[in-house]
């Protein structure tokens, strides 16, 4: 089985740093990694090292940052003004912050 192209890391407390191509064999660590640090109440996920996401990541971001909202906490994307997640995110209207 081949391995995911990504990395996802927590950058301190309640920030997640994703790097590399988010593609669909990342996705389960992007779930899990966003359970992990499900109970805080604000996470920042740092999106500005992905170089691809795929429309899968993208729906577990959207489902996290609904059921976030559902629970009064709030989540955050993060991405580098100009890059790929920041283009994918703009193009989808999924709320974000440019960087």
């Amino acid at each position: 089985m081949p391995l995911p192209s990504c990395r996802i890391e927590s950058d301190g407390p309640g920030r997640l740093r994703v790097e590399g191509d988010l593609d669909e064999l990342g996705v389960p660590a992007l779930r899990s990694a966003l359970e992990t640090h499900g109970g805080v109440p604000a996470l920042v996920v740092d999106l500005s090292d992905a170089s691809y996401l795929c429309s899968q990541a993208v729906s577990v971001l959207v489902g996290a940052i609904r059921g976030s909202e559902a629970m009064g906490r709030s989540l955050t994307l993060e991405a580098l003004d100009g890059s790929i997640a920041h283009r994918v995110l703009q193009v989808l209207a999924i709320p974000h912050e440019a960087i």
